[in-house]
């Protein structure tokens, strides 16, 4: 009997916990498509005006990148339903890797793969020579903080909060 009581529980739990997650939703992205190769990194943040951005960079391969998103995805549904969007720009050379991350990983959000010009606009403007690096934009695209603190910080939430 407990054995059954156990597993009922643990059903609902993972049922409960996959409805809480659904209603965030994962946009993804190959910016070396046909069609998305002229996407620059203006496009993608004007795409989120009049919300602020917490923007990741990282790559499928990159272990301390994947360490953080579990403590990414607690801060999406922490703020789920209020004015911030999280953007995930992924340097992965190949599609297969970065999109088997994203599933295997469950994450959620927008996500981009980045094409050359993209790349080479992070690394002018971010000068992006280490990740996980991760950067807060205001709702008017304008970067307030360059080297933002990481998902897994608990100050992460007041700086989002002030951008509110």
């Amino acid at each position: 009997m407990k054995n059954f009581l156990f597993t009922v529980l643990f059903v609902f739990a993972v049922i409960y916990s996959n409805a809480q997650s659904a209603d965030i939703q994962t946009n993804i992205s190959d910016l070396n498509q046909e069609g998305l190769q002229s996407t620059n990194f203006d496009d993608i943040v004007a795409k989120y005006e009049g919300k602020v951005i917490y923007l990741d960079f990282w790559a499928s391969w990159c272990r301390p990148c994947k360490g953080e998103m579990p403590y990414s995805l607690k801060l999406q549904q922490h703020y789920k339903g209020k004015d911030v969007v999280f953007v995930y720009i992924s340097t992965d050379r190949n599609a297969k890797p970065w999109r088997d991350a994203i599933s295997k990983m469950n994450l959620t959000g927008e996500h981009y793969r980045v094409n050359r010009n993209v790349y080479e606009q992070m690394n002018e403007r971010f000068n992006v020579q280490y990740i996980p690096r991760y950067v807060l934009i205001d709702k008017k695209g304008k970067v307030v903080d360059q080297n933002a603190k990481r998902p897994s910080s608990s100050e992460i939430t007041k700086d989002i909060d002030k951008l509110l």
